[in-house]
């Protein structure tokens, strides 16, 4: 199945709809005690936990679209990963081939 340009351009130009109809400047930040987060432009979130060994998981909420889920996300979706307590991350809204393009609105790193 191919993509038509329409459709393309269609798929490109709501990340930027949403963000025109809410009003959204730029993304929030939340993090636990002993853990740094901060967002990476308007696309990404970068963080770490240091501390007391175990896991911990670190999130970005987009606004766009994700074709990577089933059904596909249109409008808010949220971008997760799971990490041992040391190792940084960064999650993103843009997806590889971009199956997922979005605007990000807030991001978060908790311990699990």
């Amino acid at each position: 199945m191919r993509t038509s340009a329409r459709a393309l351009a269609m798929c490109l130009a709501v990340p930027a709809v949403a963000v025109a109809l809410t009003g959204l400047a730029s993304g929030t930040a939340a993090a636990d005690p002993g853990c740094q987060g901060s967002m990476n432009g308007p696309w990404a979130f970068n963080g770490q936990c240091q501390g007391e060994p175990g896991t911990y998981r670190i999130e970005i909420d987009c606004l766009g679209y994700d074709f990577s889920t089933l059904p596909p996300a249109l409008g808010q979706y949220t971008v997760r990963r799971d990490l041992p307590v040391g190792q940084s991350a960064t999650v993103g809204c843009i997806g590889p081939g971009w199956v997922s393009a979005g605007w990000g609105v807030s991001g978060r790193l908790f311990r699990l």
